[in-house]
């Protein structure tokens, strides 16, 4: 990054105040604020991963992916408080229920929550052109008869 033409003096050195998107640093000092923010309404970072926050009362987290929050937990108060708090001090597009997350259709039933990977592996089976090969059980033929080799031959 380079200072504008006519702010340049020999022997002076700019300092940035604030972090431009773009900079490499961006996504990090991003994040320190976005957790220093959601600390004193009761948000914590869980211990297994860093882009995970679980709210004290543990009924509510909150998932980060680059510039995408998502936020887990039943439907109620949490969640609305959280919601417009997230909006006092970010630009917040509230996307309704989940039902897709990066790149894994979710569905929702009684029974519990459905991840699906059909569409990751169709797109693994596309880029290397087995898009048409026929699913087996295993391997090889189940009828191969396997034979030891013998160490003294």
């Amino acid at each position: 990054m380079d200072i504008p033409e006519g702010s340049r003096l020999d022997g002076i050195v700019a300092k940035l105040k604030r972090c431009i998107d773009g900079l490499k640093q961006s996504p990090r000092e991003w994040y320190y604020w976005l957790v220093e923010y959601l600390g004193p309404i009761g948000f914590a970072i869980t211990a297994w991963d860093p882009c995970v926050l679980v709210h004290e009362s543990g009924d509510l987290f909150l998932a980060m992916y680059v510039d995408d929050i998502t936020l887990f937990g039943a439907t109620g108060e949490l969640k609305e408080q959280t919601i417009n708090v997230l909006k006092t001090e970010f630009k917040v597009n509230d996307m309704g229920e989940l039902n897709w997350h990066l790149g894994i259709p979710i569905t929702f039933t009684d029974n519990g929550i459905t991840l699906s990977l059909t569409t990751f592996i169709d797109k693994i089976l596309n880029r290397f052109s087995m898009q048409d090969c026929k699913p087996v059980s295993t391997p090889i033929d189940s009828n191969h008869q396997l034979k030891a080799i013998n160490d003294e031959q």
